[in-house]
């Protein structure tokens, strides 16, 4: 069963060992920190450090690592570094 979190803050940076912009949930959460899928238009258009708010779901698959994935829906960005 896929377990989703409401309203996490979550923060975009850059992985060198993938030469893109990803996202993770910021510390302090009652979530797993596992990286983020979103699209790949919404990461990019966000500067690297941007904190925003969206819902996320917890993803488990016998094939692949488990990840989180965002709702389409971005609540709001919190900040700007």
């Amino acid at each position: 069963m896929n377990q989703v979190f409401i309203n996490i803050s979550l923060s975009t940076l850059y992985d060198s060992k993938r030469k893109k912009i990803r996202v993770r949930p910021m510390k302090g959460q009652n979530v797993p920190e596992l990286w983020v899928s979103c699209s790949k238009s919404q990461r990019n258009q966000m500067t690297i450090g941007t904190v925003f708010k969206t819902d996320v779901k917890l993803i488990e698959s016998s094939t692949r690592k488990p990840y989180l994935k965002a709702t389409t829906k971005i609540l709001g960005q919190l900040s700007l570094f």
